[in-house]
């Protein structure tokens, strides 16, 4: 059989930068995305439109790309109080800022392994990262692991969680991605990935859309700036 793989897809930088990593060791590999009433739910649509850049510009990898499907989680909204499922103003002061979505990579991981149950995958993948991110405690290495082997247990299987990206920096994020497919998967990265909290697309900057303020975008922002001064460095 075919090596296989399920990637986490939600549209931003770091599980696009994943789909690229997937791409270059899988021989096919499955895309799930959530529409769980986030408020930047623009990222499911940046989602669409990188699936049919990559397969534009890289067709070599077309056809690697079998399915892509969007599950809707309903309700979320009515059981957390995260400034991502609501109006609530985003707040970074406390350890762990109000974006974070309780449970929410736990979900997603339990119904792709779900999804990779059925269809006989053992690999399943995303862009989590314990670096340079929000702090939320769900995409740290250790409840990676941890989740991992509950899942294992629970299905009596041995799925493969796969986190390419865990203990990158994002300037090192952006470097995988050059080294992936060079300039032209960089571009498709920053014009058409999404990762700002509010959902803002208006303004493009060096680094891509944003609103440039929230948390998300000031990630991207500086890995940006360091990443292209290291390659100016190294000129």
């Amino acid at each position: 059989m075919k090596k296989r793989a399920i990637l986490l897809f939600s549209g931003g930088q770091d599980s696009t930068t994943a789909l690229g990593w997937c791409l270059k060791n899988f021989n096919t590999v499955d895309l799930l995305s959530f529409d769980y009433g986030q408020r930047h739910s623009v990222e499911l649509k940046s989602a669409k439109n990188i699936i049919r850049e990559i397969e534009k510009d890289f067709s070599h990898h077309k056809n690697k790309i079998r399915n892509s499907l969007i599950f809707k989680i309903k309700n979320l909204s009515n059981i957390t109080k995260s400034s991502l499922t609501s109006n609530i103003k985003i707040d970074t002061s406390a350890k762990i800022p109000n974006t974070f979505v309780p449970g929410r990579n736990l979900l997603f991981y339990n119904l792709a392994a779900t999804y990779a149950y059925t269809k006989d995958i053992d690999n399943i993948v995303s862009g989590v990262c314990q670096t340079d991110y929000s702090g939320y405690p769900d995409c740290r290495d250790a409840t990676i692991k941890m989740l991992n082997k509950a899942i294992n247990l629970g299905m009596e299987k041995k799925f493969t969680f796969h986190t390419p990206l865990m203990f990158l920096t994002k300037a090192e994020t952006w470097k995988l991605s050059y080294s992936i497919g060079g300039n032209k998967f960089v571009n498709i990265i920053k014009k058409l990935t999404h990762t700002c909290y509010k959902g803002e697309r208006r303004k493009l900057f060096s680094w891509g859309y944003g609103c440039n303020r929230c948390p998300a975008c000031l990630i991207r922002k500086k890995g940006w700036e360091e990443y292209n001064l290291e390659k100016k460095n190294d000129l």
